[in-house]
């Protein structure tokens, strides 16, 4: 479904420490203004058991959260896209808690990686216009982890790491009890420097241009700094003011005598935050940043509006492809398995029941579907399905990774089936899509097994009792191997179109 002008569209960013939605109409040239804002202090941060589980007390106030949010969205006609970042991703019971919200709420929950949260924020940033030609830094510092993001307007993301450092995550772990000793404080710089040291070197090659600060910890502390450095500039925040007011901050959030536009809830949190703020400020080489207003949420809203109702434009493909290469997968064997690939799926489409995003998927199954050989040749769909599994994939979601993983696992050896550990998690819609896809790349991969001369390229017609898929009879006689191996594999999507695959030699 396309945004049109004029639609209402609703970003749910579901933080560690709060939930916020904005509500936010299109307009023309990919523009939107924002028409309502919706904000609770969720604290999911506190709400972690001893196994690192969200506790029940958590996911209530979660879900009474999410009903008013849907509530209001709902009174706009607005399509709604709600986000879980750091405190949902590192839940062990994390799909459960997506499964809940489904099934009491019907709302869908995108558990993001860190890397997918970090491009998200880099969207916001650029949808106010900041991000011009040159690299800009950005740097987001939230409840449970901390985004630092290099990008510029052609390319996108250039560089982003999330680092498990937040506002609130530290606050409990170096203040929990509301002291600030020069050791806790010693404490907390030396985490902090420890995180991003270990990651800055991958940053000394872009010379910095422009930096900015987004989220509410950033734009909380640069008020204070204009409050108590008596200026009226609360847009930019200079770290030698950050060392400077420290003291000061901390006497404050002790006395409860921050300036009233600090939120009580956020109050807590500050020191923790500015010590975060300093250590990447420092390894960085930044001497002061811009403070931008817009952030994951709107971020959101800039991807749904700028994808033209398309898939919200996470570059799924260019996430496999940048992979491929760093894997140094064989690029001919991945051409003819996708040329294959896409003649099937779109033979099938519409009696699978698949869209656009499984198109893409399988496309990017197909750039991967052998990354599981760079481990070993034995049991490679297992190797690939656990390195896809676990790897930072830019722009691809958890749900989307998983469905990716549960592809490769299924396109060879045991046929894919839904009561496997794979799917436990899975919305049911995604399992059926899973499924498809993994037998449609498991024959296409079959049908280029030889990995030699030209694609597999089916002439693909329905008759009334079966599906005839015809060759390129000089193609067929020189590939028995490949038809061989096709008719061995065919079964899994024979079962799923529910008639007769022949493989043939086309006579024409």
């Amino acid at each position: 479904m396309s945004v049109h002008l004029g639609k209402h569209i609703a970003a749910v960013d579901m933080g560690t420490n709060s939930f916020h939605m904005i509500i936010a109409k299109a307009e023309a040239h990919g523009a939107f203004h924002i028409v309502d804002r919706m904000k609770h202090w969720v604290r999911l941060g506190d709400g972690v058991n001893a196994r690192g589980r969200l506790n029940e007390e958590a996911i209530g106030r979660m879900l009474e959260s999410l009903k008013f949010f849907k509530q209001l969205a709902e009174s706009y006609d607005a399509e709604i896209h709600c986000i879980a970042t750091s405190a949902m991703r590192e839940a062990p019971n994390q799909y459960a808690i997506a499964k809940r919200i489904r099934q009491e709420l019907a709302l869908v929950v995108e558990i993001v990686s860190g890397e997918e949260e970090a491009r998200l924020v880099f969207q916001g940033v650029r949808s106010e216009g900041y991000i011009q030609d040159e690299p800009a830094h950005i740097i987001d510092i939230g409840g449970g982890s901390t985004e630092v993001i290099v990008g510029n307007n052609p390319d996108g993301v250039l560089a982003a790491e999330s680092l498990d450092m937040g506002a609130r995550r530290y606050s409990r772990k170096f203040f929990a009890a509301g002291n600030y000793t020069t050791r806790q404080i010693k404490q907390c710089h030396a985490a902090a420097a420890s995180k991003i040291q270990a990651v800055a070197s991958e940053y000394k090659s872009f010379a910095i241009h422009a930096v900015y600060g987004t989220s509410g910890t950033i734009r909380s502390l640069a008020e204070v700094i204009s409050s108590f450095c008596e200026h009226d500039d609360a847009t930019h925040l200079a770290i030698q003011d950050l060392k400077n007011i420290r003291p000061q901050l901390i006497e404050a959030v002790k006395s409860n005598a921050l300036p009233a536009s600090i939120e009580a809830e956020r109050q807590a949190t500050l020191v923790a935050g500015s010590i975060i703020l300093e250590e990447v400020m420092r390894a960085l080489k930044i001497k002061s940043l811009r403070v931008c207003p817009s952030a994951l949420r709107e971020g959101i809203v800039f991807d749904r509006i700028a994808s033209s109702g398309r898939l919200p434009s996470r570059p799924i493909r260019a996430a496999s492809q940048a992979m491929a290469k760093r894997f140094n997968l064989n690029r001919s064997q991945i051409k003819h398995v996708t040329q294959t690939a896409e003649i099937i799926f779109q033979a099938c489409e519409k009696l699978l029941d698949l869209n656009e995003e499984a198109y893409r998927l399988l496309i990017a199954a197909c750039q991967l579907h052998e990354i599981g050989l760079t481990m070993s040749h034995k049991k490679i769909h297992l190797h690939g399905s656990y390195i896809i599994g676990h790897s930072n994939l830019t722009g691809v979601t958890q749900r989307q990774q998983q469905m990716l993983a549960a592809m490769v696992r299924f396109h060879r050896k045991s046929s894919p089936n839904a009561k496997h550990a794979a799917f436990k998690s899975m919305r049911s819609k995604d399992v059926r899509s899973t499924i498809a896809l993994a037998a449609i790349l498991r024959l296409a991969s079959a049908l280029n097994r030889t990995k030699s001369g030209e694609p597999a390229l089916p002439s693909i017609v329905e008759k009334k009792n079966k599906w005839l898929w015809s060759f390129d009879a000089q193609w067929f006689d020189e590939h028995d191997v490949c038809i061989w191996n096709g008719e061995q594999e065919k079964r899994p999507l024979v079962k799923l179109v529910g008639k007769p695959i022949k493989l043939s030699k086309n006579t024409d």
